[in-house]
């Protein structure tokens, strides 16, 4: 049983690495396509996905798919997911605000507003497929296994990062790459996976819930990474860009792993305490 498990997910991790690669093959031949919106794009979005509902199928086993919205007792998860990338883009945007390492471009608040709101629309949409697979099979398995929590955040961490690998090198335009090479940027990518991932899984087991992170991930790609990235309504310098950036910078990416070890912490006292309170059930039958 064990053996069939660690055999599951290893076929699980060599296709979430290989389908984007399978994606852009299927670009060179089928070149008359509109950009951004390729078959070959859209394999590597949906093949970890698809792979993860055929293990599952064939074995049997959904118990741990975390599909349940679970809202009773998570209300405090769900708002946490929903506010800590603006947050954490308010404070480290005004900081750079401040010391003069940003800039705001002369944009209409409703327009502003309008961007973030479509696009974490359609962000929601796009990251059932993501974290239905790294939260929703690859971190639930590597947990039945029994490996420790930091093999966890590396593993889990590294192979989200590894996946968007097509994606860096092929599928993005070079407009993206004026800072950082491509093979910079998914190093880069690798470092923030993990530190990140860490605040995605604590949040995963905290609920047993992916939808929490569905949500978290879906602001953190319509808020920090629209305004800054995509939109350039925040204009950061050099140097900000570096310290202060919303999504990659060194403060923030400190941040974030201090929060996801801190939500760890929360999870390790309740399941002591849910464990504390079945062991005394137990007895208390025993004895009666």
């Amino acid at each position: 049983m064990m053996r069939s498990k660690k055999l599951y997910l290893f076929i699980f991790i060599m296709i979430a690495l290989g389908g984007g690669w399978i994606g852009v093959w299927l670009d060179t031949i089928l070149t008359d396509q509109p950009e951004g919106e390729t078959l070959g794009m859209g394999l590597w979005l949906v093949s970890p996905f698809l792979t993860m509902l055929f293990i599952r199928l064939i074995s049997r086993d959904w118990k741990d798919m975390g599909i349940r919205f679970r809202f009773k007792g998570n209300s405090r998860w769900y708002l946490f997911s929903l506010i800590i990338y603006p947050i954490v883009t308010i404070l480290t945007v005004g900081l750079a605000l401040m010391i003069g390492e940003a800039s705001l471009s002369s944009v209409e608040i409703h327009a502003i507003l309008s961007i973030v709101a479509v696009s974490v629309g359609w962000n929601l949409i796009k990251n059932i497929f993501e974290e239905f697979s790294w939260r929703g099979y690859l971190t639930p398995k590597l947990i039945e296994l029994k490996f420790n929590d930091w093999f966890i955040y590396l593993i889990s961490g590294l192979v989200w990062a590894l996946w968007h690998a097509p994606y860096y090198f092929v599928f993005l335009p070079d407009i993206y790459f004026e800072t950082f090479s491509r093979v910079g940027f998914l190093l880069l990518a690798c470092v923030l996976s993990v530190c990140w991932t860490v605040m995605f899984v604590e949040v995963y087991r905290l609920t047993k819930s992916v939808w929490p992170v569905v949500l978290m991930h879906a602001v953190e790609d319509g808020v920090p990474t629209t305004l800054v990235t995509i939109s350039g309504v925040i204009v950061l310098t050099k140097t900000g860009d570096i310290w202060l950036n919303p999504t990659t910078g060194v403060v923030t990416t400190i941040l974030f792993t201090a929060i996801g070890l801190y939500l760890r912490t929360i999870r390790i006292k309740k399941e002591r305490l849910t464990n504390g309170m079945t062991n005394y059930k137990a007895i208390e039958l025993k004895v009666k």
